[in-house]
């Protein structure tokens, strides 16, 4: 199954990724390899951004105004 999250960036470690809801609350994907560099992580911290999840795994990560292919 596949959906979409939209959030702010609030971590990207090795094994997951945290995103800001508008809630407030911080939700925790597992995620597969990401085509990110170190330097998108700095400039996204706390910005804008979508996932796509794959069966609750994140496969893509993309700034808000990016669009990802579904």
């Amino acid at each position: 199954m596949q959906s979409i999250i939209s959030g702010r960036l609030a971590g990207l470690e090795e094994t997951k990724v945290s995103v800001q809801l508008r809630t407030g609350e911080i939700k925790i994907y597992p995620r597969k390899e990401l085509n990110v560099s170190l330097q998108w992580v700095f400039e996204n911290m706390g910005q804008p951004v979508i996932c796509l999840l794959k069966d609750g795994v994140v496969t893509e990560l993309k700034p808000l105004s990016q669009k990802v292919p579904v």
